[in-house]
Order: structure tokens, then C-alpha cells, then sequence
């Protein structure tokens, strides 16, 4: 398929000396330079770990890539270059860029293709004084048009001088959030005197990145200045500031339509004279794609906008005022066009049927929208909302999106004297506009979930095991939730993945959970690359299956700072990408059994083993638990082991008021390789939590006549290692009848209960509740009391 070519195509190989060092799985830290002109050739420098070991390119970018020696000053191990020649025919954009080795997979670092001449900050390429722009007397003289490379620290601030002519007007853009750097930028232009002329942060269209158009006054010298409008400190600090003449829109409508088609876009807004019609032809795009590109019409210069492809019919809002109806199944594509608007759709429905009803907008990249979708009943009763929050999930089964940081979704269950709702659309903060644009599906499905990997790639080690976390994003659906990987190689075993039920004593229930599954190698498998995919699967209460298919990020830059979300890039179109990799200087491997059933109350060890490779590895300091869900006093101690032990034990321990319920535990450690930290994982560790035992009621009704007896005969089926004796009774009997109890020995199963009734019992036929108790050896050997929910049985008195 188109979208995984690239994956599996190297573009160079490079065969290096081997490295005296323990060699480490790739990692790119930076790209020098982080774009070039299309056409033009060019030295790309791979800066990182881990790349020399016979490092092959991956990536989709039109060019060939050609081996450069190493600078016999830097580290041969932390850097490759390339000379690079651009295909003439390369589109603006951006291109992902990962190597990989015997030793594993890279992360992913974008490289950007633009229009104009490249120009290379002087201060990021040294630490010298005398080469700082942090003033406009420092300033930077560069040629227009061009697209400046360059970097911020901190407090910096990056002033460039150009020349304009009178009347002449100049687009100034700074591509970095939407490259995957961390910073935030503003963008300002003075005149020769420091005034300023333009000032901007978030620009329409381009999310947290920013740009101005500026028409000049006079003939003379100009400055350009940019930095993070947080001054803040970034491992990603990169920014690619573009100066020239070129069209650019605020934003684009639709925001997508269906594969396979070919529909007409607007462009509009930016520096367009007029509203513009793009056709966006879907009909060759791969059918696992989510996205493609659309670019402005006109001199390139911007990034093309991301245009959802989808499998649903599309529609258009009606540009008539008042309600309209809204299809099932159908894409709606609609703006909230003008202040304190709220958009109104009829939709059909019948009594007790389960409706989700899901929003697209800001999290796209190229709406504006903050939705909020509202439901509403006959005589406008509020049934739902994505606003609302902390709901009881014993009254409804509403859950939020809006705490997860994801576009609106609302599941609801059609009420009483009920054929017909509301969906209202609007924005949180009442604003609006044509670049509040969104997409509104309201699908006839039971609660449900999304699923989202936070492992944009795994190296799966020989002799070790990998770890793969997947993000379920409720969307009313409660229950457990099963991970797997339905294409995983034979030679290869996956274990874990279990997300719990929600459980709380409270009233609000998590609208996100995450599940882990490890993956390790068998015995003989091969080094490979592999392209994964990972799977939920979940049973509704009516025994309804569902399976939903988790979304790749692609990449994710951490963004410092409070409150700030990853940088992700779903549209590359990737799930898991995968390396069976060489095996790593140590392992971490479990000595008990990798499925316990666990009596709730009850407690056991997980044992566990350092196994290193090299003589000169340490053991860790400590083995660290994670993934053990934080209710019912689950709890995870450390044993008898010491800081650096080469093996030891967790010592899993719950309670009588832990639920019962499937989770998975994960034991990992850094270790210190040639001075960096790397992580092992551990295969995981599933546990049930189960009742001690269940009881069973008879089959049929227990017949006893006024003045008789009868025996009430049942089982109680033990888990193995639960002994102790039980005692059954009988509760909520009809009048004029009693059952004694029955002692029930430890290890025994069967028990009896005789019943006997006066000759005044009603006649009738009864619902009883069959109840027990017994106990349990606590941690310090005390007899703690044990009950399990009462079962059902009937019971029928006759007539005299």
C-alpha cells in the first residue's frame, strides 16, 4: 500500500566502521538544516545516537542521498551527512526523515520543502558573541524572498534586516509547531526606527505558528523579529521564518469529504482578493489514509492545509436559517459563521436506541472551532452535553470528551415519548466565523470508544521483550477493553493489554485510560522490519462486540511548559512501526507464572531477574510497577528487595473491596549504558481479580406446600485456592416460611437448605435471595470477614 512504502524502502545505505561502544537503538535529535529549496542540492546532517552502525534512511522525500565523511571532530556515532539533491518536482511540504540500524528503529524528525532561497541563522551554528541578532544593531541582513533557518533559547529573540520598496508587500510566515518544534512563536516587523509595523501570534489556518502581510511605506531597511511568545526553553526549538511574496488562505471549507470522490474546497481569507475554488480529487488516495493535502492556488510559499479523507456519505449545511435534518451516517459540514451562533439539527430517532454523535473541528489543525454539542429532547430538555462533566454513570451513561482535550462526542440513550432530537453545535467561547468550520456525524451505536497509541514506534529486542501503550478514549462505553495485534509475526508473542472497567465510589468516571501490551521475540525469530497494528475490542452488556482500530501519532515532540499538549502528526498515516532489533546489553525477565488469578483479598509474588549481557552492565537501582489501576487498595510492594539486587520480587496485594477485574502489571528499570539511561521492560504480568467463589442456585423453583417441607439444594464453585468453610442462608423468604442455614466445610462444594412453611403461608410464587459468608487469612494471618454478592433462586408455595 502507498502509505507504507516508504517504510519499507530504504533511500541510502551507509556502511560504516563498527563503534568501539555498546552500540544503542537510533535516535534523531536534530536536522541540519530543517528544510531546503526544492530542486536544490544541498548537505543534510543527521545529529543524534546510535547512527553509525550501518544507518539506512527512510523516508519519502523526492531526492537521492549520498554518504558524506564524518568530520574527524565530531562524534562518528552521533552524526551522518548526506548530500542531497532535490527533485525539481518536489512539492512544498513536509517530509518525515527516520534511519534505522541492526540495533533498532529512529523516531521521526520533519523535514520541510519550500520555495524560496535558504538562509541559515548564524547564531545557531555557534555559541560566539560576536555572531548574536538578539538586537536590532545585531541584526541579520538577508535577501528577500528567502526561508531562514534558524533556532530560539529561552529569552531569545532573533532580529533579521532586509531592504523593501515602497508600495511593495511581503508575507511574513514562521513554520515551527506545525514542523514538530516545541516552540510557540510571534512574529513582529518594525521599521528602521523599531516601530512597529505588524505584530502576530496565532495566525488562522496555521494553529500556535504565526504570520503577517506588511505593504511598506518607503524604500529602506526593515526588521523582521521572532520569538516563543513564552520565552520558554524547548528540546525542539526550531524555526523555519519565511520572507516573500506568496498566497496564502486563513483557512479552507470543507474541512474534508468522502474517499473516492472529488468535491470543490473554498479558500478564503489570508491575502486572497477573493474566495477560491480548489477540487480536491480523492479518488487515487490510499484506503487507509486519513488526510491529504490541499495547497493554496498561486506562488507557493505556505504549507498545504491537511483535508480529511473519509467512508460516510458528505453533505453540506443548507445555507437556509432554521433547523435542518441530519442523515445518520452522513458527514455534515457546517461553520458556525457569525458570533453567539448556534447550529440546529433534527434527528430522527426511536425509543431506547444508543446514539453517538461526534464532532470535527480544532483538532484538526484548520478549524478554529472549540465545539460543544449539545442533545436535547422533546420540549427542549437538556438529554446531554460535551460541556458537562463528572457524570453519574448510574443515572446515564454520558461521558465527556471535553477532559481528554479531543473534539466534542456525546453518547446517548433516546428516552421516553421520544422520536425526535435536537443537535445543537456552537463554540465554547460563543465565537465565530468562516474559519469556525466542523464535521457532525451522529451514528446509531452503543457506547464506544477510540483508541490512540502513545508508542509512535517500537524496537522489539532479541532476548527482551517491548513495550506498546495504547490511550482508549471513552465515549460512554465503561466496560474492559481487550488490546491486540492481529498482524503480528508468528516468531513474535504478545502479552498484556487489558484496560479495566471503570470502578469509582464517585461520581465521575475517567474519560481516559490507557492499556500496555509487551511484545517479545521467540526463540530464532529475525531481525525485520514490521509494520503493526493494534486493535480494542470490547463486549457491550447486550453482548454486542465492538473493534475499533488504534491511530497512530506518527511522532511526538514533548511541548515544556503548564498545560501544554504533545505535538502529534496523525496525518503521515501511520499505526506502529516496528524493528525486531538486535538484543541489548541486559534484560529484565519475570520468574512467575505471567497470568494470576488472584482472589480479591488475597495476595502473591511476582518474581523477578536482572540478566545482564555485558560484564560492565550494573544493575538497576530498583525494578518500578506500572499499570496497576489506583482502586480498591490494589497495592504493590516491594518485598524483601534491596537497591541494586539482581533479582527480587513485587508483592501484588488487594483487598476484599478490590473489584473484580482483569488488569496487567509491567516491571521495568534503567540501566546505564556508556553513560545514557535506557529502559527495559519486562514481559507483563496479567491478573484476574475473581470472588473467591460463585455460587450457584437451582435450576428450578423449590415447591413447598402450607404445612410442608422442602430442600433448596445448590453449589458453590471454588476458585483453587479457596478453602475456607462458607455459610449459605436464605434471605427475604415469603411470610410463614424459615430455611435453616447450611455449614458448608472448607473444600466442599454442595450445600442444602430445609424449608418448612406453617399451614398460613401465602400461596405464590417467590424471588429469594440465596446469601453467604466466610473468611479470609488477612496479611498478618487474621481471620478477615468474606461475603460475594447473593444470587437469585424461586421458590413456590401452593395452595392449600
Amino acid at each position: 500500500m502507498r502509505r507504507r512504502l516508504w517504510l519499507l524502502a530504504s533511500v541510502a545505505l551507509v556502511l560504516l566502521a563498527p563503534c568501539a561502544l555498546i552500540a544503542a537503538s537510533p535516535v534523531l535529535r536534530e536536522l541540519e538544516p530543517r528544510g531546503a529549496q526544492t530542486g536544490k542540492a544541498f548537505t543534510l546532517t543527521l545529529i543524534g545516537r546510535g547512527l553509525a552502525e550501518g544507518a539506512t534512511v527512510i523516508s519519502p522525500l523526492p531526492a537521492t542521498f549520498t554518504v558524506l565523511a564524518t568530520k574527524e571532530t565530531r562524534d562518528p556515532d552521533a552524526e551522518l551527512s548526506f548530500l542531497v539533491e532535490l527533485s525539481p518536482q518536489a512539492a512544498v511540504g513536509l517530509y518525515p526523515i527516520r534511519v534505522y540500524t541492526t540495533e533498532g528503529l529512529s523516531n521521526i524528525l520533519l523535514f520541510s520543502v519550500g520555495a524560496f532561497p535558504e538562509v541559515v541563522e548564524e547564531e545557531s551554528t555557534t555559541q560566539m558573541q560576536e555572531y548574536s541578532n538578539d538586537s536590532p544593531d545585531k541584526a541579520q541582513p538577508i535577501p528577500v524572498p528567502a526561508t531562514v533557518n534558524a533556532t530560539l533559547r529561552g529569552p531569545d529573540q532573533d532580529f533579521y534586516r532586509f531592504q523593501a520598496k515602497a508600495g511593495q508587500r511581503l508575507v511574513f510566515e514562521v513554520e515551527a509547531r506545525r514542523a514538530g518544534s516545541g516552540i510557540d512563536p510571534v512574529v513582529r516587523v518594525l521599521d528602521a526606527a523599531g516601530k512597529e509595523l505588524a505584530r502576530n501570534d496565532d495566525a488562522p489556518g496555521l494553529g500556535v505558528d504565526a504570520r503577517v502581510e506588511v505593504a511598506f511605506p518607503k524604500d529602506g531597511d526593515y526588521y523582521v523579529v521572532v520569538h516563543d511568545s513564552k520565552f520558554s526553553s524547548q528540546a525542539q526549538n526550531f524555526y523555519r521564518l519565511k520572507v516573500g511574496s506568496f498566497a496564502f488562505a486563513d483557512g479552507m471549507f470543507p474541512l474534508g469529504w468522502k474517499r473516492g470522490e472529488q468535491h470543490e474546497v473554498e479558500m478564503f481569507g489570508g491575502n486572497l482578493p477573493r474566495p477560491v475554488k480548489v477540487r480536491a480529487d480523492l479518488s487515487h488516495v490510499d484506503k487507509d489514509a486519513s488526510f491529504t493535502t490541499l495547497s493554496v492556488p498561486g506562488p507557493p510559499g505556505s504549507l498545504p492545509f491537511p483535508f480529511v479523507v473519509g467512508d460516510l456519505p458528505e453533505t453540506v449545511k443548507p445555507v437556509s436559517e432554521g433547523i435542518h435534518q441530519l442523515p445518520p451516517s452522513t458527514a455534515m459540514n457546517g461553520r458556525i459563521s457569525q458570533r453567539d451562533e448556534v447550529d440546529r439539527y433534527r434527528l430522527s430517532v426511536a425509543l431506547a436506541e444508543e446514539w453517538l454523535v461526534e464532532l470535527q473541528s480544532g483538532a484538526l489543525g484548520t478549524s478554529r472551532l472549540t465545539g460543544v454539542v449539545t442533545i436535547y429532547g422533546s420540549k427542549g430538555k437538556k438529554l446531554a452535553s460535551s460541556a458537562d462533566t463528572g457524570l453519574d454513570p448510574n443515572s446515564a451513561f454520558l461521558v465527556s470528551a471535553a477532559e481528554a482535550g479531543v473534539d466534542a462526542s456525546v453518547a446517548f440513550k433516546v428516552p421516553a415519548e421520544t422520536d425526535e432530537v435536537t443537535v445543537a453545535v456552537e463554540d465554547l467561547a460563543q465565537r465565530g466565523g468562516p474559519g469556525y468550520a466542523y464535521r457532525l456525524v451522529a451514528k446509531k451505536q452503543p457506547p464506544d470508544f477510540t483508541l490512540t497509541l502513545a508508542t509512535p514506534y517500537v524496537n522489539i529486542p532479541l532476548k527482551g521483550s517491548a513495550q506498546v501503550i495504547a490511550v482508549a478514549e471513552r465515549r460512554g462505553y465503561n466496560g474492559p477493553i481487550q488490546l491486540s495485534i492481529p498482524n503480528l509475526p508468528d516468531d513474535l508473542v504478545v502479552e498484556g493489554g487489558h484496560i479495566p472497567q471503570e470502578v469509582s465510589a464517585q461520581n465521575t468516571i475517567r474519560a481516559s485510560r490507557q492499556g500496555v501490551l509487551t511484545i517479545t521475540p521467540k526463540p530464532g525469530a529475525k531481525p525485520r522490519l514490521l509494520d503493526l497494528t493494534v486493535w480494542g475490542e470490547a463486549v457491550a452488556e447486550n453482548g454486542e462486540a465492538s473493534r475499533r482500530r488504534a491511530q497512530g501519532p506518527g511522532m511526538i515532540t514533548i511541548v515544556r511548559g503548564e498545560k501544554q499538549k504533545p505535538f502529534t502528526a496523525s496525518w503521515l498515516g501511520l499505526e506502529l512501526p516496528a524493528m525486531v532489533a538486535k538484543e541489548r546489553p541486559a534484560a529484565l525477565e519475570i520468574l512467575t507464572p505471567r497470568y494470576v488469578k488472584l482472589i480479591h483479598g488475597m495476595e502473591t509474588e511476582v518474581g523477578w531477574k536482572f540478566v545482564p549481557r555485558r560484564p560492565e552492565i550494573r544493575p538497576p537501582k530498583r525494578v518500578v510497577d506500572r499499570n496497576v489501576p489506583n482502586v480498591g487498595n490494589l497495592r504493590v510492594l516491594s518485598g524483601k528487595t534491596k537497591e541494586y539486587d539482581e533479582s527480587g520480587e513485587m508483592v501484588m496485594v488487594t483487598t476484599v473491596g478490590t473489584p473484580p477485574m482483569k488488569f496487567d502489571l509491567l516491571a521495568e528499570a534503567t540501566i546505564n549504558v556508556d553513560g545514557q539511561e535506557e529502559t527495559i521492560a519486562a514481559p507483563a504480568v496479567t491478573f484476574e481479580v475473581v470472588q473467591g467463589y460463585k455460587m450457584e442456585a437451582p435450576g428450578k423453583a423449590a415447591t413447598l406446600a402450607p404445612g410442608g417441607k422442602t430442600e433448596i439444594a445448590g453449589r458453590l464453585r471454588r476458585e483453587q485456592d479457596f478453602n475456607a468453610p462458607i455459610t449459605v442462608k436464605a434471605d427475604n423468604l415469603p411470610a410463614n416460611v424459615s430455611c435453616s442455614t447450611a455449614e458448608v466445610p472448607g473444600g466442599a462444594e454442595e450445600f442444602t437448605l430445609k424449608c418448612e412453611a406453617t399451614v398460613a403461608a401465602p400461596a405464590g410464587e417467590y424471588t429469594i435471595e440465596l446469601g453467604s459468608s466466610s473468611t479470609l487469612a488477612g496479611r498478618n494471618k487474621e481471620n478477615v470477614p468474606y461475603t460475594i454478592p447473593p444470587v437469585e433462586a424461586r421458590l413456590i408455595v401452593t395452595a392449600r
